[in-house]
């Protein structure tokens, strides 16, 4: 950062803090700008749930008063801090911790009451194309719907294309004319809209004719782009919609018109048992777990060579990835031998130590504490199956994950997990719901004691042959592709 940028910044918090004390709106944007400013710099700023209730406060006045514009604007400031990354993404989440606490002011407020607890009006179901009859070879018509972001998708849809047993077509909601895909604003608006009057959102040309074209709409995460088709005043002849953690730490599952949608499609059981426990009308929708495709690996078989002191965690800068945990059982483990090491593949600290957070310091301080070489920071890495096959273990020390898609890479080419349970998702069964309980630890001391019992020749090359076994049971390309035809093809599956 420049000398000019840190300035920048140093007039910006202050301005932002001072305006948090003006009359009228001026003051309430203070406190909105000066709260996300604050979440920014330190995930644990306390004051959060205070910011929030003032916004909700404004938000409350100009709805009583008949303002319906100007209060959904100010709720939706109360929802942008509630929902800031910083709260959600570092670990510790209290959404995932206590949704009743969390989502009690949010649901009490006097709009609060309607956006997220008002329900439908009757006789307000858009209408759909009539059921359209297929010849016996005749491939399935898939409709893939998203914004920006494709990574787990396209892999997939190139599998189904590859069958012979789909015509597929993907539409970016970003690419659509002028005025087709709406602002958050205009959504929320469109909530409201729906729940007061029954009045839905106009549905742009493109969709209308997607709609009559397919016989299946998939609408890849489930945050913005599925509330707005719910909206919609038009609707597929099947909805079908996929959901990942990220969107469970979004406003926009409490959102949708759940009963327009034929089934949700979840890659996290944990994931799913939150998002049933926040917003119930999840539980009313047809549910199926699927996969991702595995990236890479598949095709590299393990190796018989493998350093049985080397550890390996992918990511591990974020606090939500809690590096801390990691170093933890490195301390421990070196206690019994000093040949153990930890390789960190992924984005590292930055190089300007003032800019640090207050967990990042405490990432540096604890690196600092290891002799030379016994944690290697490799950076971004293209070679990440080669390094798993050789590594003695991968450890995931996560606080919260969906499915930590780097452990079945490991798994794959025969690298052994060795899995925290990641303490936000205890509650909503853990990561035992989703790989062998036997790999999941309670703490860093049970996490040393498997590593230490990993040590044995014999034990290793059992545990190696388990892993790769287990994550070909689960993720083959053909197991997985088995898995979305079952949904797509059958109506009631």
């Amino acid at each position: 950062m420049s000398d000019l940028d840190s300035v920048r910044e140093r007039v910006l918090r202050l301005a932002f803090r001072t305006a948090r004390s003006l009359p009228g709106a001026a003051g309430g944007m203070g406190v909105y700008f000066s709260a996300q400013q604050r979440l920014a710099e330190d995930p644990r700023y306390a004051g959060w749930r205070r910011d929030v209730a003032t916004m909700l406060r404004r938000a409350d006045r100009r709805f009583l008063r008949g303002h319906v514009a100007s209060a959904l604007r100010w709720y939706d400031k109360a929802l942008r801090i509630s929902y800031d990354p910083s709260l959600h993404q570092t670990g510790g989440s209290p959404l995932a911790q206590d949704p009743d606490s969390f989502l009690r002011p949010l649901r009490q407020s006097a709009l609060g009451t309607v956006l997220l607890d008002g329900t439908v009006p009757e006789g307000t179901a858009p209408p759909r194309p009539a059921p359209r009859r297929r010849g016996e070879d005749e491939p399935l018509r898939l409709v893939v719907v998203a914004q920006e972001n494709w990574t787990f998708m396209r892999p997939l849809l190139a599998a189904l294309r590859a069958t012979g047993r789909y015509e597929v077509q993907e539409i970016e909601v970003d690419d659509l004319p002028d005025g087709g895909f709406p602002d958050r604003e205009r959504i929320i608006r469109g909530r409201y809209d729906l729940l007061t009057t029954g009045r839905r959102m106009p549905t742009p040309p493109a969709l209308v004719e997607a709609f009559e074209w397919a016989d299946v709409v998939l609408v890849e995460w489930s945050h913005h782009v599925l509330t707005w088709m719910t909206l919609l005043d038009r609707a597929p002849r099947r909805l079908m919609a996929r959901i990942h953690r990220f969107e469970a730490f979004t406003p926009f599952v409490l959102l949708h018109d759940h009963r327009r949608i034929d089934r949700m499609l979840y890659v996290s059981p944990p994931v799913w048992a939150m998002l049933t426990t926040i917003a119930p009308g999840y539980s009313d929708v047809p549910s199926s777990q699927v996969g991702n495709l595995l990236a890479r690996g598949v095709e590299q078989l393990p190796r018989e060579a493998h350093d049985p002191h080397l550890l390996v965690q992918i990511g591990w800068i974020r606090e939500v990835k809690d590096v801390l945990f990691s170093l933890d059982v490195l301390t421990r483990l070196r206690q019994h031998d000093e040949r153990y090491r930890l390789q960190l593949v992924g984005p590292a600290l930055q190089g300007d130590e003032a800019r640090d957070t207050p967990y990042q310091r405490r990432v540096r301080a604890a690196l600092g504490r290891f002799p030379d070489g016994v944690v290697e920071q490799l950076g971004v890495r293209d070679d990440v199956p080669s390094l798993l096959a050789q590594s003695g273990a991968i450890l995931s020390s996560s606080r919260h994950e969906g499915t930590h898609e780097s452990l079945m890479e490991a798994l794959v080419v025969g690298c052994p997990a060795v899995i925290r349970d990641w303490p936000d998702t205890v509650a909503y069964g853990g990561p035992a719901t989703l790989y062998c309980p036997d790999w999941v630890v309670a703490d860093a001391d049970a996490a040393a004691q498997r590593i230490l019992e990993l040590a044995d020749p014999q034990r290793y090359r059992e545990e190696s042959a388990d892993a790769r076994e287990f994550a070909l049971a689960h993720r083959d390309p053909a197991v997985v592709v088995a898995g979305y035809e079952h949904v797509l093809q059958d109506p009631t599956a």
